[in-house]
């Protein structure tokens, strides 16, 4: 890791998270080999709210995206860099990032002098103002969301499997909810089973629901799941690599929501809602975070072109 001066590094681990091999003492050992002497901070013991707090020149965050949206959104210093290591089963902030790799291989990828700007978003309610980084939804995510928080989960791909699964299950139940959407100003209709504000391209059980998202333009992708498309969400979630969701999206700085009896989540809480009408207005924050990006070696790059012709 290229560095001018000794770092004052903070790492924020999830405890929970990631295999026996990525426990504090393997974290630790990892960050040596790019000679980083960090803090520890337990995201689960400790007191990350003081930590927070903390002057530093390097948050690293160790955990999947509950963990990053923690750290990412309670920085009360945005010019902070953060570095992440992935260790959840979704991990869909770092794959939108185009963040993957073990602790090992990471640390010493990193560039302190390249970082990336991740938006932080928030959507303002009868609740208040709450922060998120991933989706607010209403509908089908949070329905589905619902569902699986019942019952113990399996661990890694198994999860993912049995999340898309449930995503169909839900799909197949949805119906049209009652909802009214604007973007920037402008209405869209239509027979929506949900509605996706998404920060990044991926969410939920690993999927690229906003192909088009960018975490770093001041931009929202809304995502309208509609009811005609119903059967070939159910066919792309059988191979959602493979292309573009069949939903139907919109680009925007500013948007609306209204809608009555339905369920919605902030990133991955859902909420059931009792009152039957609710509001949100959901945006960008004007001041986004600092992700430090992994740069490949050169071996790695000429690797990938002699893959590619």
């Amino acid at each position: 890791m290229r560095r001018y001066r000794p770092m004052r590094a903070l790492l924020f681990h999830n405890p929970t998270a990631g295999t026996k091999s990525f426990d504090k003492d393997g974290i630790l050992a990892a960050l040596k080999l790019a000679n980083i002497d960090a803090h520890y901070v337990s995201t689960k013991n400790d007191d990350v709210e003081a930590a927070l707090k903390k002057s530093a020149d390097l948050f690293i965050v160790a955990g999947g995206d509950g963990t990053i949206r923690l750290i990412v959104t309670g920085a009360k210093d945005r010019s902070i860099p953060i570095a992440v290591l992935p260790l959840g089963t979704a991990n869909n902030i770092a794959r939108s990032l185009g963040i993957s790799g073990t602790p090992v291989e990471l640390v010493e990828s990193w560039n302190i002098d390249r970082c990336l700007s991740l938006d932080v978003c928030q959507a303002r309610g009868a609740w208040g103002t709450a922060p998120f980084l991933e989706a607010f939804g209403v509908g089908l995510i949070p329905a589905y969301l619902r569902m699986a928080a019942k019952g113990k989960k399996p661990e890694g791909a198994d999860n993912l499997r049995k999340g898309r699964t449930m995503l169909q299950k839900a799909l197949k139940d949805a119906e049209p909810i009652d909802i009214e959407v604007t973007v920037d100003g402008k209405p869209v209709r239509g027979d929506l089973l949900g509605v996706e504000v998404l920060n990044i391209p991926f969410t939920g059980p690993g999927l690229p629901l906003g192909a088009r998202a960018n975490a770093a333009d001041g931009k929202l992708d809304v995502v309208c799941i509609t009811k005609d498309s119903r059967k070939d969400l159910i066919a792309w979630l059988e191979a959602p690599m493979d292309s573009d969701p069949p939903v139907v999206s919109r680009e925007g700085s500013e948007v609306k929501l209204l809608w009555r009896e339905a369920p919605n989540r902030l990133d991955d809480k859902a909420f059931d809602n009792a009152e039957k009408t609710h509001t949100a207005e959901i945006c960008c924050e004007e001041t986004p975070a600092c992700v430090l990006m992994p740069l490949k070696h050169p071996a790695q790059v000429a690797h990938q072109e002699q893959a590619s012709e």
